[in-house]
């Protein structure tokens, strides 16, 4: 069996070093997988292992199975939200790829649940047929993939002097990509937080309007001085009432304490008390005070019933993997 990973957009040279990439923690587990599992043969596009992006279709052509890893592709659909030469030129790319897909294993590694099945099948590679199609979703891994980067952050985080009350990085999610409303709440309480200025906050990445952000998103690596300044953060749901993101670990990881909007982790499957949950930007600034001496109870909790060792998270997914390849 031949298994390609192949990047879409933009080119990804994993050079082991994490934190770099949003999709790090999969890509730091798949290379595991490649080594430990080399009766399949690999091979890349736009994409290198410590190697520069190998933009090349034969790999594609050859292969069974080839491994998307998708962190945001339904913005790619949403209007104005990327440059129109931009777009022109990464989707006369996906066309390359998407004639070769009729008798392939399409494999997503995914970090948002906007990147669906019908996205791909029917914007992404809309005229082209595609064989199988499979998920390797970020929840597919208990806790969430993406607590492997608390390991990461912990490898290299230094506690700071906490400057910021509230501090968030990512973007607001207006828009699906049917270009229709989201129905998602996060750009309104940003902007609450930020025109009410009764905290210290700072805002890092893609919002609308503009004027929300003080700085433009970065590599993790390079954020975390900054972020490791901010005593709190919100975690928003993202489709999935159900799911968490990586922004819980990410935060905790940095010394942030994580308050969670209304039902995010519904269950209570890494979140550790109900103050942590808020369900309004008021209840967010009565609740603030208190996170200092609150931080430990849910680090605990987290460092005690959720955060796993790197070699579990490997298991999980070698077991996934393997699952939906059918051995």
């Amino acid at each position: 069996m031949k298994i390609t990973i192949a990047r879409l957009r933009s080119g990804t040279n994993y050079t082991g070093t994490p934190l770099l990439d949003i999709m790090d923690s999969f890509y730091e587990l798949f290379f595991e997988y490649m080594n430990k599992n080399n009766k399949n043969d690999y091979g890349v596009y736009n994409f290198g292992w410590n190697a520069p992006n190998r933009k090349k279709l034969d790999d594609i052509v050859d292969a069974d199975v080839i491994v998307v890893p998708s962190e945001n592709e339904f913005q790619w659909h949403i209007k104005g939200y990327r440059h129109t030469n931009e777009m022109q030129r990464s989707n006369e790319d996906v066309k390359k790829i998407g004639k070769y897909l009729k008798n392939k294993h399409l494999v997503i590694f995914r970090s948002d649940r906007a990147d669906n099945e019908e996205l791909f099948r029917k914007k992404t590679f809309k005229g082209f047929s595609i064989g199988r199609f499979s998920i390797l979703d970020e929840m597919d891994i208990k806790g969430g993939i993406h607590a492997m980067k608390y390991h990461f952050i912990r490898e290299i985080y230094k506690p700071k002097r906490k400057k910021w009350d509230f501090i968030y990085w990512g973007c607001d999610k207006r828009k699906n990509a049917d270009n229709k409303s989201s129905n998602d709440e996060r750009h309104l309480i940003l902007k609450q937080i930020k025109d009410d200025a009764i905290v210290r906050s700072y805002l890092i990445g893609n919002y609308s309007p503009p004027r929300l952000r003080d700085e433009k998103i970065q590599k993790m690596r390079d954020l975390i001085p900054t972020l490791s300044s901010g005593k709190s953060t919100i975690c928003f749901n993202w489709l999935d009432p159900y799911a968490t993101t990586s922004r819980y670990h990410e935060s905790l990881a940095c010394g942030i304490f994580p308050f969670v909007w209304k039902d995010y982790d519904k269950k209570n499957t890494i979140v550790a008390s109900k103050f942590q949950r808020i369900s309004s930007v008021e209840e967010f600034y009565e609740k603030l005070p208190e996170v200092n001496e609150r931080f430990s109870e849910v680090e605990n909790h987290y460092l005690t019933r959720t955060l796993k060792s790197k070699d579990l998270y490997y298991k999980q997914f070698s077991k996934k993997l393997n699952t939906i390849l059918h051995y």
